[in-house]
């Protein structure tokens, strides 16, 4: 935890000096500083992203592989929209965060017209 800490604060302190000089060159440095991290940090989170697969798997259905592709959505476009605000595109942002929001809606979809189902024939009973 602690090397990943001050990866990221030299990271941020590189980006800062660049950041004079060339803004972009400072956003990528920012942005491959941060997409290394989270790849270390989802190795080192192997052995629970096995255990959720898993549990995932025992649950009936497409209940957990839906859940997961949900979240991995979810994390992906919250990654994809803070680089864009960092990059100070605020509109960029906002577009990747509801089109992962429309994303994520649409893997649940089959979910939520089963819900409806079952509401139905509730009421319908």
């Amino acid at each position: 935890m602690t090397a990943w800490a001050v990866c990221a604060l030299c990271a941020a302190a590189f980006g800062a000096v660049l950041k004079k000089n060339n803004r972009e060159l400072s956003l990528l440095l920012t942005a491959g500083a941060a997409a290394l991290l989270l790849l270390s940090a989802l190795e080192g989170l192997a052995p629970l992203v096995s255990r959720l697969e898993d549990t995932a798997a025992a649950l009936p259905g497409e209940y957990g592989k839906i859940m997961l592709k949900a979240v991995g959505i979810a994390v992906t476009g919250q990654f994809a929209s803070h680089t864009c605000k960092d990059a100070g595109e605020s509109a960029l942002a906002f577009a990747v965060e509801l089109s992962a929001k429309a994303a994520i809606l649409a893997a649940a979809f089959p979910l939520i017209t089963q819900l409806l189902g079952y509401v139905g024939e509730i009421l319908g009973a």
